[in-house]
């Protein structure tokens, strides 16, 4: 859902844009022409880029609280600010709108969100803590970057550890600087809040249930895919890091399950995933993964975008959000038959002594869930040439992907930062020059709004 949040922040405010722009002329940025104008600017002008501002903030905030809940009051001083609580649901609902606005307009799949306000209305009257404006702020040290990080580095040396011949020990991994912050931030909480000792090898069964932890926290299902289950504790069902410590203890309560993951197979994914979710009242990543995976057989465009997928030939209606979500979908797909795979990645491209490791499997999945795009040795940017996939759709699609890409950065800096727009796009093509990357990007600019970039390129100035 993170991978959304960008996209989220130009669609959901497309109409309204437009209609600023109808009002105001090409002005930049929007929250410095509304700081010096808003005294003399009609009600509906105003309240139009209130709209557009805020939806802008609550998505940005909900990103930043969930990669990085120590930022938190820092961003609680921003004047848009509104509770912790807030962000989370109005970040999360904007990228389901955008979702269901193109794939499921009758919300046959994906949770309503016109029932949510009331719900949270009624929190906030009730000044439940973290739903109304000024409330406390209590977040955990760490933040899910912290457990991306974490799930990311432990994977890698077990590899390395397998790889090597059993050889490298955690004093090799500390030498190389792997075992450093923030790499190690989220396993040291995992331990302290679990109250287990720091394992002998990056392959005890402690290190395993780590991981397994990390893939629980990062997959909530409240809000997306399923519905809210309970309002009151939405922030601790959606938040990964409050998820990581909620889980974490459990381990402490059930100090049978240190030593409960051994060869890292379904069964024992299962087993583990489904005992600690029951302990929070959510779904695993399995049942999340089958809840997605039955979407295509209900709503038919979602069936569509499958097709979509299998030719890598998407509509240019909301073309990032196709690719996105089509890739999501498959994820699901092959996650529901192999969740060890994607969770224990390390243990799945090496034969480790007692574990059953299909290679030319592990192959397979990871070309068909490998980046799209990558960054080649010279620093172009190119799509990845998939097994199966005609190589002109798949250029097609990156070209037009990263179009997209430039116009919702353009938004950004229409939205919230003051001075001539900045081309910071030639990462995509060395070759270019300055020139054609900003004629590019301005092209595609003036496809999705109709008006020049140029025009904005002077400071908010007063409505005479």
């Amino acid at each position: 859902m993170l991978s959304f949040a960008y996209p989220a922040q130009a669609h959901v405010n497309h109409r309204h844009l437009l209609t600023i722009l109808r009002k105001c002329g090409p002005q930049k940025s929007l929250k410095t022409f509304l700081e010096v104008n808003h005294d003399r600017l009609d009600d509906d002008t105003r309240r139009c880029l209130n709209i557009v501002l805020n939806n802008w903030h609550d998505v940005e905030f909900n990103r930043q609280i969930i990669l990085n809940s120590s930022a938190t009051p820092k961003l609680a001083q921003d004047p848009f600010f509104d509770s912790v609580g807030h962000a989370l649901e109005i970040g999360l609902a904007h990228t389901i709108w955008m979702l269901a606005g193109t794939f499921d307009e009758g919300f046959r799949c994906m949770p309503d969100i016109r029932r949510w306000e009331q719900l949270f209305d009624e929190l906030r009257d009730q000044k439940v803590t973290g739903y109304y404006y000024g409330s406390p702020i209590n977040l955990p040290p760490i933040g899910a970057r912290h457990i991306f990080e974490g799930q990311a580095r432990f994977s890698q040396m077990q590899y390395l550890h397998v790889a090597s011949g059993m050889r490298l020990s955690w004093n090799d991994f500390r030498k190389m600087g792997m075992l450093s912050t923030p790499y190690i931030s989220a396993f040291q909480v995992f331990l302290d809040w679990s109250k287990a000792d720091w394992p002998d090898s990056v392959l005890d069964p402690v290190v395993n249930l780590f991981l397994l932890t990390c893939d629980l926290a990062i997959n909530p299902s409240d809000g997306f895919p399923s519905d809210i289950r309970h309002v009151e504790s939405f922030i601790e069902s959606i938040d990964p890091a409050f998820r990581f410590l909620w889980f974490a203890r459990q381990v402490h309560e059930r100090p049978s399950m240190r030593a409960a993951i051994n060869r890292c197979t379904r069964d024992e994914y299962v087993e583990i995933a489904g005992e600690l979710a029951q302990s929070l009242v959510c779904e695993t990543p399995v049942d999340i993964a089958q809840r997605v995976s039955s979407w295509p057989q209900i709503v038919p465009n979602i069936a569509a975008l499958l097709d979509e997928e299998r030719r890598f030939s998407f509509a240019d209606e909301n073309l990032p959000v196709r690719v996105l979500f089509s890739q999501y979908l498959r994820f699901s797909e092959d996650r529901v038959r192999r969740p060890e795979f994607f969770c224990w990645p390390g243990l799945r491209f090496v034969s480790a002594p007692g574990m059953d490791v299909n290679l030319r499997e592990s192959k397979t999945l990871f070309h068909r869930h490998e980046p799209m795009f990558f960054a080649s040795i010279d620093g172009e940017v190119r799509p990845t040439l998939r097994p199966g996939k005609d190589e002109s759709n798949i250029y097609d699609t990156f070209n037009s992907f990263y179009a997209w890409g430039a116009t919702y950065d353009m938004v950004k800096q229409w939205t919230v930062n003051d001075g001539p727009f900045k081309y910071d796009y030639a990462w995509l093509n060395p070759a270019n020059s300055r020139v054609d990357v900003r004629r590019w990007a301005e092209r595609q600019f003036k496809n999705a709004f109709g008006v020049d970039a140029a025009a904005f390129q002077c400071a908010a100035g007063r409505i005479r």
